[in-house]
This record gives C-alpha cells, sequence and structure tokens, in this order.
C-alpha cells in the first residue's frame, strides 16, 4: 500500500513538473515572437534610403524637404562640446561614387546687390557652416551671430561671440535692433546629442524668445545642409541619414510655432543628395563659390 501510495505521489508531482515545464515553454516562444516584431519594426538602413529618396523627389513640392546638412566639429574642443554620439545607424546604401551629379540649380542672373537686398535688416544666428557663410557668400547687409561649434543650448544660455569688437549675446543683438528677418541655421553640432527632444526644446525656447523680442519679424529655421558622399560613407553621427532626421522633426517645430522653413539645399546636393564633392573640402562646410550659391539660392527662397 505504502510503495502505491508513494507511486501515486510521483505521478502527481511528474504532472505538476511537466505541466509547469510546458508551460515555461509556451511563455518563453510568446516572448520571443513579441521580440521579433518590436525588432521588426525598428527603421532600417533600407527603410531609411527609402525616406530620403522620398524626400529628395518632393524637394521642390514642399518647402519641408529634407536635404540638409551638419558640422563637422572643428577641433578636439568641439569634438568634446558635443554630446555622446546617436546610435541610430548611417543611412549609407549602396556606394556610387561622385559620378552622380546634376546641374547646379542657380537663381536668376541678377547683379549680386539687387539679389541681396532681400538681406537688409536680416539677421542670421548659426555656427561654423553660418561663420563661412558671412565670410564667404558675399552678403554683407545682414547681421549675424555665429562661431565655431556653437549649439542651439548655447545659444540660449546667453553665449557671447566677438562681434565688430565687442563681445554680444544673441538677445543682445535681438535687442539692439528691428529686424524684417531672422534665419537660424543650427542642427549640425546636434546631430550626435543623445536626445533630440533636447535639441527641439532648446529651439523652440530660441524661438519664442525671438518671436518676444521681434515680433515683426518673419522667421526662417533652415534646414540641416547635407554632407557629402565621403563623410556620410565614414562617419556615424554626421550623415545624411541624421540630417533628414533632424530635418523631418524642424519642420514640425516650425509648424508648431508657426514661423517658415526653408531649405536651400536643391542648388547645392547631387542627384543622390549628397552635398557635391566640389563644393567642400571637409564634406561639411562650403566653399567660397558654393557659399555664394546658397546665399543665392536662400534669398530666392525668402524674398
Amino acid at each position: 500500500m505504502a510503495n502505491k501510495r508513494r507511486f501515486k505521489i510521483f505521478i502527481i508531482v511528474s504532472v505538476i513538473v511537466l505541466i509547469v515545464l510546458i508551460w515555461g515553454i509556451i511563455w518563453v516562444n510568446i516572448e520571443a515572437s513579441k521580440h521579433i516584431v518590436k525588432q521588426g519594426n525598428l527603421p532600417t538602413d533600407n527603410n531609411a534610403n527609402n525616406s530620403i529618396e522620398h524626400q529628395e523627389t518632393n524637394k521642390e513640392e514642399d518647402v519641408g524637404n529634407k536635404g540638409e546638412n551638419e558640422e563637422k566639429p572643428q577641433d578636439q574642443g568641439a569634438q568634446e562640446e558635443q554630446k555622446n554620439p546617436s546610435t541610430e545607424p548611417a543611412n549609407n546604401g549602396e556606394d556610387t561614387g561622385n559620378t552622380a551629379t546634376k546641374p547646379v540649380v542657380v537663381p536668376e542672373d541678377l547683379p549680386e546687390e539687387e539679389i541681396f537686398s532681400v538681406y537688409n535688416k536680416t539677421l542670421i544666428i548659426g555656427d561654423s557652416r553660418t561663420e563661412g557663410f558671412k565670410l564667404y557668400s558675399g552678403v554683407k547687409n545682414a547681421s549675424y551671430f555665429c562661431m565655431k561649434a556653437m549649439t542651439i543650448d548655447k545659444i540660449v544660455q546667453g553665449k557671447q561671440v566677438r562681434i565688430d569688437g565687442q563681445t554680444v549675446s544673441v538677445y543682445d543683438l535681438l535687442n539692439a535692433a528691428s529686424y524684417d528677418k531672422v534665419i537660424v541655421c543650427v542642427g549640425l553640432n546636434e546631430l550626435g546629442w543623445n536626445h533630440i527632444e533636447t535639441f527641439l526644446d532648446d529651439y523652440g525656447q530660441l524661438i519664442d524668445r525671438i518671436k518676444e523680442k521681434q515680433p515683426n519679424a518673419t522667421i526662417y529655421m533652415q534646414a540641416v545642409l547635407p554632407v557629402s558622399k565621403s563623410k556620410n560613407d565614414s562617419d556615424k553621427v554626421h550623415n545624411n541619414a541624421q540630417v533628414y532626421w533632424y530635418n523631418e522633426n524642424i519642420i514640425k517645430l516650425a509648424s508648431g510655432k508657426g514661423v517658415e522653413f526653408v531649405n536651400p539645399a536643391a542648388a547645392l546636393v547631387d542627384n543622390d543628395g549628397y552635398l557635391v564633392t566640389e563644393a567642400t573640402t571637409d564634406g561639411v562646410h562650403l566653399n567660397a563659390q558654393y557659399c555664394k550659391i546658397w546665399a543665392q539660392y536662400l534669398a530666392e527662397l525668402i524674398k
């Protein structure tokens, strides 16, 4: 009797253990399936490439075009100023070399002083790309607030730069004169920030302050310009996948704030959306010739 009783207990315990094991296997499979589904919803390189191609196709139909550029830190100090790099994969696509170029879009052939008259009473805010614009574009009638390695948080916090022998913040310039237009060109140095929400929050604060101090000015948020193919293929942070992602969010921010978004990239990129090879030596910053083209095309967009 005792043996039969022990046998029954053994059978019952074995059945319970078997049920627990089966349930555990089922649960693990369910969780694995959920994980696979989640992974399938993450953006892939191909999806990002398709997005870029779609954006390039529509760049003349929608002012909210995604084809902008980022800025490379110029020295070790600039690199230290950047936040941790994003883990989003670069969107390089197939290597097509530098042979795919298209005729540069050049605005109407007018005297430079007539084209650039739209920059009268204009303040342009930005980083080292804007610094190049200031030095080489030929636009001498605008006011500038720009500096190498400048980022949106520094601007909002009142970072000062040296202008015409004086050290001033952007707020000093906004208080000192009345502007018809304010153009903001940031985003290059912020591409590697861990959280784009921080960039957008700071950018929104700057737009609010500009509105407060310049209520009659038209505010333009310029798209981040693209980088060259060689830069795109070699940099996990400063690449066109990051650029287009930031531009998508800048467009949304501009819409939410009721200000203008402008994208002059059409005059500066090849058929694949890369900054044309002859426009830059480092893949990011524009040379004198293309700073002039940038200025002329931007003038057409804001006139």
